[in-house]
């Protein structure tokens, strides 16, 4: 028996992922800002696969939330 959860990162609101239509397997999350490590000295955000999971997900609503304006959603850039 296979479960679908709806839960995982290819639902959620900070995910964006790579590929077609920005919704590949891969993808990196956005909820934080991006992570500065000895390896991406300028900060990159965590890559995760559409199947994964976290506590901080929330459901993507495609932008069309009533009463929401575009300044309610995160948008971090690199560079």
């Amino acid at each position: 028996m296979v479960v679908r959860r709806s839960d995982t990162c290819y639902f959620c609101k900070f995910w964006i992922g790579q590929g077609v239509r920005e919704r590949g397997p891969k993808g990196s999350c956005r909820r934080y800002p991006p992570v500065v490590s000895s390896r991406y000295p300028e900060g990159s955000f965590p890559t995760t696969l559409s199947t994964d999971w976290c506590g901080e997900w929330q459901r993507d609503l495609g932008g069309f939330v009533e009463g929401a304006s575009s300044g309610d959603r995160p948008d971090y850039t690199i560079g």
